[in-house]
């Protein structure tokens, strides 16, 4: 049998694939830890600084007092004082008591959203405790080689900020030992809209170039080849080490590994069987490891070199260096592209050509940037001057991502693909591999065939089977954010939250993406409170390659002056964005839907913002489909839009609940006359309001209506074609019911 490794390693993942599929592991999830003060002890598994703040990773902690004494877990220790020096801590491998509060980690809760608790689960941490304090050592550790690589790791780090410009100095620590926690968000967003996030990670390029210059450096030396690869080996095992041993890190050093055994035994080295008993090893070792995003995203490069590159080299002409080149970074983009949207949503459309210039650089810019750490560690002038060469490279890189930036369609955003579409995909590819194998040469329409077949798979892979109309409740905490996709136009009603972080950035944003959009035509804000608005100003000051485009901004038509209002107004016009008022009685169309404004009037004045909340009216043309949205509006303003309702209309398919589902918002004769079969509630989990209130529920169960909540639910999506309707829940992520 050929590449039994191969075969072997194909079928564990299979297998452990279905076996998540079916039954995915849970993160930990003991609330009673959450905020409580708690002792425990364990033994320092790691540590290291970040944002001025220091912390250790502790393993085999059991905690002193609580329910789960004889439970050991792996957490992340967050020290309230920070000792300025990674040596003033306790040494790896010794055995401490910390005393602080829990916390776990956040879960996602919207479709697109980085769900940081399964990531750390993957990576074996339970919680984390902040605020703490070291109680004492039981155990000292003697001065062992962790201890030492993890300060080597610091003396380096701060060698590089010393030698390098700040900005220069982040990419040289994240892409040689591993920290990226220097690198701010505009320059890794500026490294992924140009397809070279690879470079910023400890990568197989970074192993394989290092080890080839390590083999190639000890044979100049005369050393035996057995005894050079020997020497070579470990000491990339320190540097995988020093690094932090991240999954892509150990696949590579593995590869590598057995590709020198191979070479040694003057056997032919085979890159998809070393592969492949790299993941067979890695995943032996923790199976969860085949959920990693590193660990897919390393594979799938891998994977491409040794399917997909020599059918791709026979179609490209015979240029010495640059087809090789070009045959690779073409390979390597079709097979990694479902893994790409599956995790980034967007494609840099210009990747293949920046990395042919880029990747030819990248040897030089690790010695370089290498040699610069060491020589700084002696001496900062030695060290700036060996360092030239990457803080040029560094610049060339710099130039280009701005470059690529303002091309015009520098990225595309086809959104998350399903499964479905990702084994189709990879089921077209591999019949044009074979094919291309067993009839080569192929005559010019063979050629035309075998292109637009691969075209028809990006296609399937890229395909959107949408519904007339949905409507998406995105989870956005204590606050109100919905997003209505109808005919290839889309409309979001308010964004805002008050008890979530850049509500925008990290819950919005990426589930829009998700879905394939990156533009909101129609952004209506009902009312300038903070959890209506906080949102869409963020939106304005993010860079608009890495958030949404906005085609039109809605405003409440009102007098008097709002601060918040006037600042969106003001950031709106500066990036020439249409700011239109809208009052009782104005309609706008798009996507085949209807919108009409119910309340405020003209002018409206109140001290009261909830009550001047823009109410909508939206209705499907040509179906009974028919939605209210309510903003916040209570008292005056609720009796004012059931004034302004159509008098044909008689029953309301969906109902946005106002107020977040206070007690006195949506009164029985609001449910009365509007009838509605479904109501959305948006409120945040343990918000302090205690919304949605009883006496709302059970004044809506009493209507007969079917209620939402994202508190409960996450995000709360509802598909219609104006007939039929599906709502799926995304906590669960099941199809709750439809009619």
């Amino acid at each position: 049998m050929k590449r039994p490794a191969c075969v072997v390693g194909c079928c564990l993942i299979f297998f452990l694939g279905l076996l998540f599929y079916f039954k995915m592991p849970e993160p930990y999830s003991d609330s009673s830890i959450e905020g409580r003060r708690i002792s425990l002890y364990g033994t320092v598994d790691d540590k290291y600084s970040k944002n001025s703040s220091s912390y250790l990773i502790i393993k085999n902690a059991g905690i002193i007092s609580g329910t789960d004494q004889k439970e050991k877990h792996k957490i992340t220790v967050k020290l309230k004082e920070s000792p300025g020096s990674l040596a003033k801590l306790p040494a790896i491998g010794s055995l401490i008591e910390v005393s602080g509060k829990g916390m776990l980690f956040s879960r996602a809760r919207n479709p697109g959203n980085f769900d940081f608790a399964r990531y750390e689960m993957i990576r074996g941490i339970d919680f984390e405790i902040y605020d703490a304090r070291i109680i004492g050592v039981r155990k000292k550790a003697g001065f062992p080689l962790d201890e030492g690589l993890c300060l080597l790791r610091e003396r380096l780090s701060a060698s590089a900020d010393a030698v390098f410009r700040e900005a220069d100095a982040a990419v040289i620590k994240a892409m040689l030992l591993g920290d990226r926690t220097g690198l701010g968000e505009e320059l890794k967003n500026s490294f992924r809209r140009a397809g070279m996030s690879h470079i910023l990670c400890i990568s197989a390029l970074h192993v394989t170039l290092l080890g080839m210059g390590l083999l190639r450096l000890m044979k100049k030396t005369g050393m035996r080849k057995g005894l050079s690869c020997i020497i070579s080996f470990t000491l990339l095992l320190l540097y995988g080490r020093l690094t932090g041993s991240g999954v892509s890190t150990v696949r590579a050093l593995i590869t590598f590994g057995l590709m020198m055994a191979a070479d040694l035994l003057g056997r032919t080295p085979d890159l998809l069987s070393s592969m492949s008993a790299a993941g067979i090893a890695i995943m032996l070792i923790r199976p969860l490891n085949v959920l990693d995003a590193g660990f897919i995203l390393s594979f799938s490069a891998v994977s491409g070199i040794g399917i997909l590159e020599p059918a791709v080299r026979r179609f490209l002409p015979k240029i010495k260096g640059a087809g090789s080149s070009l045959g690779t970074s073409l390979a390597v983009t079709l097979f990694m592209l479902p893994e790409v949207l599956y995790f980034f949503f967007r494609v840099p459309l210009y990747s293949v050509i920046i990395n042919l210039l880029v990747i030819p650089l990248a040897g030089i810019l690790l010695v370089s940037g290498l040699t610069a750490m060491a020589a700084g560690c002696i001496s900062i002038t030695a060290g700036m001057i060996t360092g030239i060469p990457a803080g040029l490279i560094l610049s060339l890189i710099s130039f280009i991502s701005k470059l690529n930036d303002s091309l015009p369609f520098s990225q595309v955003t086809p959104g998350r693909p399903g499964m479905w579409q990702i084994i189709v995909y990879y089921l077209i590819l591999m019949t044009v591999v074979i094919a291309v194998e067993r009839f080569y040469p192929p005559g010019l329409w063979g050629r035309l065939v075998y292109i637009a077949t691969v075209i028809f798979a990006v296609f399937v892979l890229t395909l959107h089977i949408r519904c007339p109309l949905s409507i998406t409740m995105i989870d956005v905490g204590q606050g109100d954010c919905h997003f209505i996709e109808a005919g290839g136009r889309t409309v979001m009603i308010d964004c805002g939250s008050s008890d979530t972080d850049q509500v925008a950035k990290y819950r919005v944003v990426p589930y829009i993406l998700s879905r394939g959009f990156d533009r909101i035509d129609y952004a209506v804000l009902t009312h300038p409170d903070a959890d209506h608005i906080n949102g869409y100003l963020e939106l304005l000051d993010m860079n608009e390659d890495d958030g949404l485009q906005i085609g039109c901004f809605i405003i409440p038509d009102i007098s008097g002056t709002n601060g918040e209002l006037e600042q969106l107004t003001t950031l709106a016009e500066r990036r020439g964005i249409k700011v239109l008022k809208i009052k009782t009685g104005d309609t706008f169309c798009t996507g085949g839907l209807r919108f009409c404004c119910l309340n405020p009037k003209k002018g409206a004045v109140c001290a009261d913002m909830n009550e001047i909340s823009v109410c909508l009216s939206v209705e499907l043309m040509d179906s009974p489909f028919a939605a209210l949205f309510t903003g916040d509006v209570e008292g005056e303003g609720e009796k004012a839009m059931m004034e302004a309702m159509n008098p044909g209309k008689s029953r309301y398919t969906l109902l946005k609940c106002a107020h977040h589902g206070s007690a006195n918002s949506t009164p029985t004769e609001l449910l009365d006359k509007i009838r509605p079969l479904y109501c959305f509630i948006s409120a945040g989990v343990h918000n302090r309001y205690g919304h949605p209130h009883e006496e709302l529920l059970q004044r809506l169960k009493a209507s007969g209506t079917r209620i939402h909540v994202t508190k409960e639910e996450g995000a709360v999506r509802l598909d219609t074609d104006g007939k039929k309707i599906r709502i799926t829940h995304y906590i669960d992520d099941r199809e709750a019911d439809g009619r």
